[in-house]
């Protein structure tokens, strides 16, 4: 890419674009701005982008081909053996509650004996049917204070603007 500045042109030069028999583009510069801007991302916005043996599929593919059982059925959840990974991940679950909340989810809280998980509910409408049995459910309702006057900001939040003047490119 070279910028004219005496014509306010820009040449990309490239590998050979579709419907284009050249290598090179001349445009004005605002035009190629605007292209160049078109591939440039939001701030905050998250960009994966998993090709070739990265990808789904290809990382599928080879754990499949990995596994000792290719191609064969799987048993039945009870016929399956406990692994070493999903012990650890048991683990790992607790510890980071525990770490989180400083407090052993696994432990009784009356008898301080070990407790262990027997089921896991995910439905909303039963978990509030069993917490409102229980006393607990109490929904907060959401509140927010007025917002804060310039005064109560901080000393570098209002600093003055200032302008700098950019040539217009046309």
């Amino acid at each position: 890419m070279t910028y004219d500045a005496a014509k306010g042109t820009v040449i990309d030069r490239s590998k050979m674009p579709l419907g284009l028999k050249r290598n090179f583009q001349v445009m004005p510069g605002a035009q190629w701005l605007a292209l160049r801007c078109k591939h440039s991302r939001d701030r905050d916005e998250h960009l994966v982008r998993d090709v070739g043996g990265y990808s789904n599929r290809a990382r599928g593919e080879r754990a499949q081909e990995a596994s000792p059982h290719a191609g064969a059925a799987l048993p039945a959840p009870s016929e399956q053996p406990s692994t070493k990974f999903a012990a650890r991940a048991k683990a790992t679950w607790a510890r980071l509650i525990r770490k989180v909340d400083e407090a052993d989810p696994l432990e009784c809280p009356k008898r301080k004996g070990p407790m262990r998980v027997i089921a896991l509910i995910e439905d909303p409408a039963v978990i509030r049917r069993i917490r409102e049995h229980l006393g607990l459910w109490a929904p907060r309702a959401m509140q927010r204070r007025p917002p804060l006057g310039p005064e109560a900001w901080p000393v570098h939040a209002s600093r003055p603007l200032t302008y700098h003047p950019v040539p217009d490119i046309a």
